[in-house]
């Protein structure tokens, strides 16, 4: 990106985010039909490249999300970390990630209508509530995420259970459970919250949000690393260099977040040229918006089971046999917004 923008109004900057919303256990039939129709490269993955402005939570980054990949934001939601990152940082202790919380991760008491705060959609056009979600000024409401609340709350939850019958994993009750159908869960010793294993935790006491979600008041660019940048040691932040964004925990989407530190590899490929980037960059300060500058796959839909479920649903309408489904499968998906128009970049945001 050109060196010139850093010296823009309120000291905001494009920064390069890669979303690849992916899944591993596709069958050869479902990466065809990705492929095939799709118009995913490699059949394995819908790409997005955008530009967001430097001070974006990533509380507005899910919306951003939502209309890049064509969901409807009709389900839960979760930003965290890869787990050998998540382990690093907690030690995989209830007092490494207490002290954390508030900080870095979401408080155990957090409820939906903390989160969702601002989820206030009622009727006139989606696509526009969205759009006001994504852009800036930007201001996270939710009183939970609160530093000072936050801890308390979390103080709270280790005065509560200031000693707690440990019990075993679940998994090892199942398997005892298989020989004797008699078998209890055992209660393996007795100890104060906070100096149990997060392991040890999880398998005695429910956390509803559990303990990865991180605070969605963070922004993004302080949150990752680029790919060629080192993380220090002696700091928190950045924490990762990729976040992991899951939607609707029934269909399972997973879109990886990693981060660039500009856009030479897109313009050295020809996919965008330095007008279409220096035009993006002054979207993104002259309206305080993020902008896509490249994609990769056409646009998803909600509750059609995942990404092979998508891929699945491609080969009914485009190949299936029985008219009467075509027609309900193609009506179905026009009912939840879905569109094989295709739009420019300029236009995904």
């Amino acid at each position: 990106m050109k060196n010139n923008i850093s010296a823009t109004k309120d000291k905001i900057t494009p920064v390069r985010i890669h979303l690849e919303l992916k899944d591993d256990y596709l069958s050869d039939y479902q990466k065809r039909m990705l492929r095939r129709y799709g118009e995913s490269i490699t059949g394995e993955a819908i790409n997005r490249d955008i530009l967001i402005p430097s001070d974006m939570p990533l509380h507005n980054l899910h919306y951003a999300i939502q209309k890049l990949f064509g969901w409807q934001n009709s389900h839960l939601r979760s930003f965290y970390l890869p787990e050998d990152i998540y382990n690093k940082l907690t030690g995989g202790t209830v007092m490494g990630w207490s002290d954390l919380v508030g900080i870095l991760f979401q408080p155990p008491s957090e409820a939906e209508n903390d989160v969702f705060w601002d989820d206030d959609y009622e009727s006139g056009s989606f696509k526009v509530w969205l759009k006001k979600k994504y852009t800036g000024p930007y201001i996270y409401g939710g009183i939970m995420e609160h530093p000072k609340i936050a801890k308390e709350d979390i103080k709270e939850l280790l005065e509560r259970f200031s000693m707690l019958e440990v019990r075993e994993p679940f998994g090892d009750y199942m398997e005892r459970a298989k020989q004797d159908e008699n078998a209890e869960i055992k209660i393996i010793k007795k100890a104060p919250l906070i100096n149990l294993t997060l392991e040890e935790m999880n398998s005695s006491i429910i956390i509803d949000g559990g303990t990865e979600s991180l605070l969605e008041r963070l922004e993004v660019n302080k949150v990752i690393a680029a790919q060629d940048e080192d993380i220090a040691s002696k700091r928190l932040f950045p924490v990762t260099k990729e976040l992991i964004y899951n939607y609707d925990f029934g269909d399972n989407w997973i879109v990886k977040i990693t981060k660039y530190k500009d856009c030479e590899d897109l313009l050295k490929q020809n996919i965008i040229n330095e007008y279409e980037l220096e035009e993006a960059e002054e979207i993104v300060l002259d309206k305080h918006k993020p902008v896509c500058i490249n994609k990769e796959g056409i646009s998803v839909l909600d509750d059609v089971g995942g990404l092979s479920g998508f891929a699945d649903f491609l080969g009914i309408i485009y190949e299936g046999e029985d008219k009467k489904e075509v027609s309900i499968a193609r009506a179905w998906a026009k009912s939840l917004g879905w569109s094989i128009t295709k739009i420019s970049n300029k236009m995904m945001l």
